[in-house]
């Protein structure tokens, strides 16, 4: 089978918004996540697929202006391409981060200076096999089951609570998952409870394929 490859050069991104325009049958996509790919968990850039950020930006803010996109974010990056992006206005960031997984912690509190939504990818973790994941840390179990919810809506309560620009869009093909997630937005932790989950140990998501 052939690698797999990001879309990555500017004509690629182009081609990739025009046919999600096509498939879609709409003027405007309101809004683009370009994933950089300058750091993991997944596939790592090779060859022509390593581009350098400012001209990724142009033709992500040609687009823009074309009308062909409302806003434009930015997957896996890293906080240095982020400051070198926040000019082109920057509607989001997204990259792997949990409970467990917390390298980005200075990306979030950059995000929320900058009114940039932060929106955390595998916000469960456990993605890949030596990925952690938070419904299997002992003290999420422990909370969870003193509180009465399981530990994927405690890791989602968490989330919620860790950052006021948190923007969650956990995934899933179950109506009853799907319930249990949006009930984790009414889920109260208090300051102790904040205080053990905050101590869990943060392990590494940069996974490359």
């Amino acid at each position: 089978p052939l690698p797999l490859r990001a879309a990555q050069r500017p004509e690629e991104l182009r081609a990739g918004v025009e046919d999600n325009l096509r498939s879609l049958g709409v003027d405007q996509l309101p809004v683009v996540n370009l994933r950089r790919l300058d750091i993991g968990p997944g596939i790592q850039p090779a060859g022509d697929q390593v581009v350098d950020l400012d001209d990724q930006l142009a033709v992500m803010t040609a687009m823009r202006d074309e009308g062909k996109i409302g806003a434009f974010g930015l997957g896996s990056v890293t906080a240095d391409g982020l400051r070198r992006a926040i000019p082109a206005g920057i509607a989001c960031v997204q990259n792997a981060y949990s409970l467990v997984t917390r390298d980005d912690q200075d990306l979030v509190e950059l995000c929320a200076e900058e009114g940039i939504a932060w929106v955390p990818f595998f916000p469960l973790g456990g993605a890949f096999p030596q990925m952690p994941k938070v419904t299997e840390e002992p003290a999420v179990r422990d909370v969870a089951a003193s509180i009465g919810c399981t530990p994927s809506q405690l890791g989602l309560a968490w989330l919620l609570r860790h950052a006021p620009n948190v923007l969650l869009i956990p995934g899933t093909a179950n109506p009853a998952h799907l319930e249990a997630n949006v009930a984790a937005g009414a889920i109260t932790l208090d300051d102790a409870t904040l205080a053990t989950l905050d101590a869990v140990p943060s392990r590494s998501a940069d996974i490359r394929l």
